[in-house]
Order: structure tokens, then sequence, then C-alpha cells
């Protein structure tokens, strides 16, 4: 082995370790705690999949292939609900593509450009983005770069093997992410390509490259049967499509827009979701954007070579082709889908981005007396690069707010306090989004924090809060964003540093009920309703007397499938009635999560019934019912309402 090899293989070698090193490093407190996403995939769909529900596509959450899920399912069982069982499988697909970008870039140009590519997405903000969080968008770049591998290997070699092992990297792909269906229009586009560069190599190979496209096909039919067969399956192509559908409809602006819009995510103006990157924020500074811009420039250069003057055609000619379709193809989808400039829908040419960036180098490479220039402009574009992509990741884009608030950070916030106060048992928590995933977050956040025997409670501070917690005061967090409350007639600070721009608070309310005026058959008593008419405003005091009686709600994906409903199943109706019970106006809300009510809870509501001109309101009716069915509870004397007459 020559030394250059064996230099290079050694600094692959170096590189990758320090691309895992990013993956893993403070991996539980980077993202800043659990998103939607990701509790729905390891919590409903992994789950499916422990309890034998076997399928290679499931209908949950518009669309999700499966084998991403059995995989995760497995870390999951060996390593627990905690940062490395959830996530360390995201960080092994990210920290595998560096080597595969690496042969990439050597097989198809020089191992300058491989090693210069994979430096740059090990320390890339987008491959860390997804690198570190539970979904299944860091799987495509992986069969990505193997099926270029191998695809590329075949037209060099003509070998029928290649092409085989290509068309079942494609094949597989499928099964990782729907934007992997634009990967056989990158090779059909190259072929069409390669018989108009060179005639010659493409009678040697369009039969190999026939081969990938079955095999690729062959393995796609399981998949293809499984989304056809169910209602619903591929809804998630039909909900981003909206550029497409409005060209279609003969409205092309939107389509210009995302266009523009993906053309800017590079140097300009990036993806505008919190969830995975600072808002606005390009993937490359203006140093990474000029090498992208010169690698474009080249690589477009070298592609019209062979078209423009015939037996002129090289490997790297045909290589920068390649290159130049993949990268187009990989960002088409971005201008076809909502939102504009996605990181996650463009995945596709996240490799071939970073290998852009990185040709430049070819040709620098090739001048005797200026070889210095290539690791000293490489270790800048490295260096530049990492300054601003790591502390981005791991100190500016944590500590935004709104990334906070997506990714559930105040349950991890509550957790780290109630280990450090374990006499704090009975809570309550505001919310604006309480529901199954806050619940779900604060669960596996206390679990690692060695928290035990905590009861929570969850409530919505714009209309509610909880006077008791099992016949004690309330103890209650407010967590972010901070919103006018109804009932905020004390709140204390809580003793934990400010974070994401939010303080963690207490609050304590303390009154004394009279006795209750009504009971309803599933336990809940209605004590106290007040009615201002000056202000159209009605305050009721709800007790849960006994264990809440509640329909059972199973725990569905983000969005559900198809015909299921995961809204809560306990409403209270509020009406404004004249003197002869005719409706004059009415609003429906419980605003506390029933599923987490617990005997001797208090809570109070308010519920915003503007009286009719002229005051003729005389009554108000209040009651319980089943927001999916209709159904009303009733009473223990058999009432389907309680009516409260007006002063």
């Amino acid at each position: 082995m020559a030394k250059h090899e064996r230099r290079e293989r050694w600094l692959v070698a170096c590189i990758t370790l320090l691309a895992f090193f990013l993956r893993v490093w403070r991996l539980h407190d980077v993202p800043p705690g659990w998103s939607d996403d990701e509790l729905s995939d390891i919590l409903v769909i992994a789950q499916k999949i422990f309890q034998g529900d076997f399928s290679v596509y499931y209908v949950d959450a518009t669309g999700l292939e499966a084998p991403y899920f059995m995989v995760a399912g497995l870390f999951l069982r060996l390593l627990g609900f905690n940062a490395l069982g959830i996530r360390l499988l995201s960080a092994l697909l990210g920290t595998l593509a560096i080597p595969l970008i690496y042969r990439v870039g050597q097989r198809a140009f020089s191992g300058r450009v491989g090693l210069l590519a994979a430096a740059l997405l090990a320390t890339s903000f987008w491959a860390l983005i997804y690198s570190r969080v539970n979904i299944r968008h860091i799987s495509l770049p992986v069969f990505v770069l193997g099926t270029v591998y191998f695809f590329w290997h075949g037209i060099q070699t003509g070998r029928q093997r290649s092409f085989a092992v290509a068309g079942l990297w494609v094949g597989l792909g499928f099964y990782t992410y729907f934007a992997a269906r634009g990967v056989p229009l990158i090779l059909i586009a190259f072929s069409f390509y390669l018989w108009l560069a060179d005639r010659p190599r493409w009678r040697r190979t369009w039969r190999g490259q026939l081969l990938t496209l079955l095999v690729a096909l062959v393995l796609a039919i399981p998949l293809a049967v499984s989304v056809l067969s169910q209602e619903g399956a591929d809804a998630r192509v039909a909900e981003v499509g909206v550029p497409l559908a409005a060209a279609r409809a003969g409205d092309f602006e939107p389509l210009l827009h995302h266009v523009s819009r993906t053309l800017q995510m590079f140097h300009a103006d990036g993806d505008d979701e919190f969830l995975y990157n600072i808002p606005g924020r390009p993937v490359f500074g203006p140093l990474g954007a000029l090498a992208l811009a010169a690698g474009l420039l080249l690589a477009a250069w070298s592609a019209l070579q062979p078209l423009r003057r015939s037996g002129s055609t090289r490997p790297v000619h045909l290589a920068a082709g390649f290159l130049l379709l993949w990268w187009l193809a990989g960002i088409t989808p971005g201008f076809l889908s909502v939102p504009p400039a996605s990181l996650g829908h463009t995945i596709v040419a996240q490799p071939a981005t970073y290998l852009l960036a990185a040709l430049p180098l070819q040709p620098l490479g090739r001048l005797p007396q200026r070889r210095w220039l290539v690791p000293v402009l490489a270790s800048l574009l490295v260096t530049a690069g990492a300054a601003r992509n790591l502390p981005d990741y791991f100190q500016t884009w944590p500590q935004r707010g709104n990334t906070r608030f997506l990714y559930h950070a105040d349950m991890r916030d509550v957790a780290r306090f109630l280990a450090e106060h374990p006499e704090i048992r009975d809570f309550a928590i505001s919310g604006l989004l309480a529901g199954p995933w806050d619940r779900e977050a604060l669960r596996i956040d206390m679990t690692n924090a060695g928290v035990t025997g905590a009861r929570p409670r969850w409530y919505n501070p714009q209309r509610a809060v909880f006077l008791k917690l099992g016949g004690e005061p309330a103890v209650t967090f407010a967590g972010y964003p901070r919103v006018e409350t109804v009932y905020d007639e004390a709140t204390e600070p809580l003793p934990v540093p400010p974070a994401g721009g939010y303080q963690l608070s207490r609050v304590t309310i303390e009154t004394e009920p009279g006795p209750a005026q009504a009971c309803f058959a599933n336990g809940l008593c209605l004590l106290q309703a007040d009615y201002d008419r000056e202000t159209g405003v009605l305050h009721l005091t709800w007790e849960l007397a006994s264990e809440l009686d509640l329909p059972e709600i199973p725990l569905l994906s983000i969005p559900p499938p198809p015909d299921a409903d995961a809204s809560p199943r306990l409403s209270v109706f509020a009406h404004l009635l004249d003197r002869d019970g005719t409706f004059l106006a009415g609003d429906d809300g419980l605003w506390v999560d029933p599923e987490m009510l617990r005997p001797g809870d208090v809570f109070r509501q308010q519920h915003r019934l503007q009286e009719p001109a002229g005051g003729a309101a005389a009554i108000v009716a209040v009651g319980l019912y089943d927001p999916l069915t209709g159904q009303r509870w009733e009473t223990e004397t058999g009432q389907d309402a309680v009516q409260i007459p007006l002063p």
C-alpha cells in the first residue's frame, strides 16, 4: 500500500472518530428534550413492532417506512428509554456516512476530494441535526452513498455484480424515507447523459444500468403493495406537494417561490423550522458558499466538455455530470413541497452538496508548484465551517425559546428540579400544548433523572388552574411560552437558572369551596359556578371525588392514522339560556388533562359566554360529554346538565 494511501486511511479513521464523538457528545442535552416526532416514533411505531404488528409500511404519521423503527426498537430494548437508546441509531448512521462519502469522492474524483467532503460532512450542522434525533431521515444519505459507490464502480468497470449491488442499495433505500423515491431518477438521468457524452461506454454498461433498476424494482414490490393496499398510506406526498398542486392548477407563483428559496438555502436564506435549524440559517457561511459555487461551476464545465467536443470524454467529466444531476435531483423536493428550503426534504442532496464544495480541490491538486494550497485551503474551509457550525448547534440552537418549546425542554427542567426536591410529588404543569407527548416526555425524563412516585397534572393556564392536588394546595410549574394566565393569584419563581428565555415558577392558591352543587356519574363534582354578566365570564370549580371514569384513549402517532381520533374523551359544555330554555351562547372545553386527574383534585376553569344585548339570559346550563361521540354524562340524579339560575 502506498504511503499516501495509508495516510488517507488514517485521516479517514480520525475524521470518522471525530464525527462519532460529535454525534454522541452531550446527546442527553442537545437537543434539549424530546420532539413529538421522536416520541411518536418510539412509543407508537416501535411499540407496534414489539407487539408483533409487523408491516413494511405504517399509515401512521401520513406514512412511515418500517425498517428504521425495527432497528430502533432493538436499540431501545438493549439500552432503554434514554438518550443512547433512543438516538444512538441515528448517531451511528450519521457516522457511517463519513467513510462512505470519502469512498465515493475517492472513486469518482480523488482521495483529497473524498477527505475534504468527509471532514465537511463530519462537522456539518445539517448532518448533526439529523444524526442526533430519532427520526429516519438520516438513514437515507447512507443508502444513497452506497448506491452511488457501487453504481459508479459499475460504470467504471462494467461489472454486472456492481450494478446488482447498487440495485440492492437503491431498493433497500426505498424503505428509509420517502425522498428515496427520487434516486432512480438520478440514475435514469445519468444514463441519458452518458448516452449523449460517451456512447461506447453507454453501450458497454446499459445492461448493467438496467439491472440496477430491475433489482431495485423487485425489492420495492413489497413496499408498493403495502402502500397501495392501505388507505391514506401515502398521504404525506399530497400533504407536502402544495406548490406542485398549485402549478397543475395554473398557479406557478408558489413553485417559483419554492425554487428561489431552495436555491438560496445554501448561502442566504435557509430552512425556517426551529426543529431542525436556526430559522433562516443557510447551510454554508461565506467561505463554504463560495466553495459550493465554485464546485457547481466546475462540475457544470466538466460535464459539458464531452457534449461540446466529441472524443474528449474523461471519467472525471462523467463523474462531474453524475454529481451535478445527483445534487439537482436531491434539491428538487424542496421545489415541490412545503416548507420551502427544507433540510429534511432535500436530504438526498446532502452528500452531493459537500462533495461539490470539496470538488475545487481536484484541479488544484494538479499544480505541482502549488500543492501546499490543497491542505491550506482544505484546512481553512473545514475550520471555518466547524467554527460556525459547532457553536450554532451545541450552544445557539438549543437555547432558542422555540427550539426548547418544540423539544419539551421545560419537561426536562421539571424532571431535574424534582430530582433535587423529592418532597414534591403532586404537581401541575401549565402548557398550551398539554397532551400525550408532554406526558411521555416528562415520564422519560423523570425516569432518567431517577424521579419515582411523582404524579403530574396538566392544564392550560389561559383557561384553567389547579387549586388542590390530592386534597393539598397545588404546586404548579409554569413553562414556556409564558402566557397571560387567568388565575395567577400567587407566583413564586423556582430556584432554577433561566433557560431558553423562560423561568420555571411555582403557583400556590388556597381556597375552600363549599359543598358540591352536583356530582356526575363519572366522578366529577361541580362545586361552584359564578357568572359575571358584565364580563361574560363563567367560573366553574370542579372536584374529582373518585377515580375518573374515562374511555380509554390509545396513544396514537402524530398525525394519527386515517379514521383514528386521539382527542380527549371528556369536555365541559357551558350554555347560556333564556327563561324558556332557548340557547343564547355556549363555550365548551376542559383545559385540564383528564387522564392525569386524581381523586381530591380541585380545578377552576373559565368559560366565556357573552350575553346578548338586552340581558335576556336567565340560566346557565353546565354538563359533561364525550367529544368523540357527543354522549353526555348524567348526574347522580339522572340529569344530563346542571341548570343554575342567574340572579
